[in-house]
C-alpha cells in the first residue's frame, strides 16, 4: 500500500494484483485506489491497472499520476458520445467507444460526488505538476 497527498486529496493505493485488465488479459496489475477529499470527508474509489513494465505504484508521483488518469477520464466524460469519438479517433458506430465513453462518465460521477469545484482547473494543475 502507498499513499499520497495531493491539495486536499488523500490517496491510497493498494495493489491487489488479482484481477485482469478488460483490455490485456495479461496485465493483472490492478490497483483498487481510494481518494479521500479532506475538505468535506467524502471518499471515492477507482480501479487502476499499472503498467506490465512498472506492475506496482510505489511512489507519491506513481499514486498522483493515477489519480490524474481518472480525472483525465473523469474530464473527458463531460463530453458528448460524438465529441468523445471525434477527439480520440473512435468511430461512433463502436461499441468499444460507448463502453469506454460509458466508464469516462463513470468516473465523473464518481469525481464529482467528491469534488465540486473546476475539473478543467483540477486536470490542468495535475497535467502541469504529474503528467
Amino acid at each position: 500500500m502507498f499513499r499520497a497527498n495531493y491539495k486536499n486529496f488523500k490517496i491510497t493505493a493498494n495493489y491487489t494484483g488479482a484481477k485482469a485488465a478488460k483490455w490485456s488479459k495479461d496485465n493483472y496489475n490492478h490497483h483498487n485506489i481510494t481518494v479521500i477529499n479532506t475538505d468535506n470527508g467524502k471518499r471515492t474509489r477507482f480501479d487502476f491497472w499499472a503498467s506490465i513494465a512498472h506492475p506496482v505504484l510505489e511512489s507519491e508521483y506513481d499514486v498522483i499520476n493515477a489519480f490524474y488518469c481518472f480525472v483525465s477520464d473523469a474530464v473527458s466524460g463531460l463530453e458528448t458520445f460524438e465529441e468523445f469519438c471525434a477527439d480520440f479517433g473512435y468511430d461512433n458506430d463502436s461499441i468499444t467507444a460507448l463502453k469506454t465513453w460509458r466508464a469516462c462518465k463513470r468516473s465523473y460521477n464518481k469525481l464529482t460526488r467528491i469534488y465540486n469545484g473546476d475539473l478543467y482547473v483540477l486536470i490542468n494543475e495535475l497535467s502541469e505538476e504529474y503528467a
